[in-house]
């Protein structure tokens, strides 16, 4: 049973005693600081905060990530102004890490100062949703060989932390993290690294990921929609899935074999029906003995956009440790006819699953960008 005695850390005065003191009074609608606050650093370096979409989606890929999840605790009273609250700390939070300070009551403020193009991501599952009473985004379904371990499952609220400098980063993990204590769990904290490429970057395979990702106009409509046809106006949706890999099984495959798995060249990325990285993947073309160049359960064959719907922008992220493997992050304005369905199809037949084995998944729906004055969420918990 949820306790209804506020945690000791709130009496003592933090930037959680502010959101959550404020609640408890009757502050409803809660501005945590006042713009000139939010924006008092904003040079080279520093991601602006503010705007219609949230950072950490169409902006270029930061080398270091932590994905870190969290199960809300509840007390007595509305859950839907505790949400608030909480949503109301977290967005003063984050707009003074983007910004190169420390969140109020931070012990090493001097760890964010460091320009490095730091983001916050912030997303829901669908339980939250169902606080707020509104939006619908559903849950992610179990795929052929999911090996799911529950620290990688589906938590209430999913932030992603970005940043070209691992210390701050990790600096921004931990004082959200110290804010959030008392009034939610953290399930879990999931830490990825890459090198950007000219096309993508090179995973753990050694392949290069994320190339044929849509861009301009394209993107945004893939990411976000028209605002009629995703779950808010501005908002969208994250599919994380965390998939260890066999690199010792991986290392007995020869280069051909390789290619074969993937349908692309290990070399330089190009599909195996064509020469350049960027020409187009052709599942119809043949070899000379008449044979098609890209096997029909190759990673691209299937991976290929089945109709414009099934169109993602994929941010994903190595990790290394006592295993290693992929982060698997991809946006998208309907999980149910892009991800989903694209996703039942690798399950199913993709040859690079015999050295994939998932182990995490997660569905969350992004919250809309912020106006200076407005905390994360409100369009949202106002909409009922």
């Amino acid at each position: 049973m949820a306790s209804t005695e506020l945690p000791r850390r709130l009496v003592l005065g933090s930037s959680a005693a502010a959101a959550l003191g404020g609640m408890l009074t009757g502050f409803g609608t809660g501005r945590m600081s006042s713009p000139r606050e939010a924006t008092a650093v904003n040079a080279d370096g520093y991601l602006p905060f503010y705007g219609k979409h949230q950072r950490g989606i169409l902006d270029a890929q930061q080398t270091h990530a932590v994905f870190a999840g969290w199960d809300l605790h509840w007390r007595a009273g509305s859950k839907k102004d505790q949400l608030r609250a909480l949503l109301q700390m977290l967005t003063d939070d984050a707009a003074r890490l983007a910004s190169g300070r420390g969140v109020l009551a931070d012990t090493e403020p001097e760890m964010a100062q460091p320009p490095c193009q730091l983001s916050l991501t912030a997303g829901v599952g669908q339980a939250l949703l169902d606080v707020a009473g509104h939006g619908h985004i559903g849950t992610m379904p179990e795929f052929p060989g999911d090996q799911l371990q529950e620290r990688y499952g589906q938590s209430d609220l999913l932030i992603q932390f970005c940043a070209q400098d691992p210390t701050v980063l990790h600096h921004a993990v931990r004082a959200v993290s110290k804010n959030l204590r008392g009034l939610a769990t953290r399930r879990f904290a999931q830490t990825g690294f890459i090198q950007p490429a000219e096309h993508g970057f090179r995973n753990l395979f050694g392949q290069l990921d994320g190339i044929n990702n849509p861009a301009g106009q394209l993107r945004e409509a893939a990411v976000f929609g028209s605002g009629q046809d995703s779950w808010i106006e501005h908002g969208t949706t994250l599919a994380l899935r965390r998939f260890e890999m066999d690199l010792d099984g991986w290392d007995a495959v020869d280069r051909a074999g390789r290619d074969y798995a993937l349908g692309r060249r290990q070399s330089d990325g190009a599909p195996l029906s064509g020469q350049q990285v960027d020409d187009p993947v052709d599942v119809h073309a043949a070899n000379e003995l008449g044979l098609p160049k890209i096997a029909a359960n190759a990673h691209v064959a299937l991976a290929r956009p089945a109709s414009g719907e099934e169109v993602i922008h994929r941010r994903g992220y190595n990790f290394a440790g006592e295993t290693s493997g992929l982060l698997f992050a991809s946006y998208q304005r309907d999980p149910a006819t892009s991800f989903i369905p694209l996703q039942h199809r690798l399950a199913a037949a993709d040859a690079l699953n015999t050295w994939l084995k998932p182990v995490g998944s997660g569905l969350y729906a992004i919250l809309p960008g912020v106006r200076e004055g407005c905390y994360l969420g409100q369009t949202w918990l106002e909409a009922v």
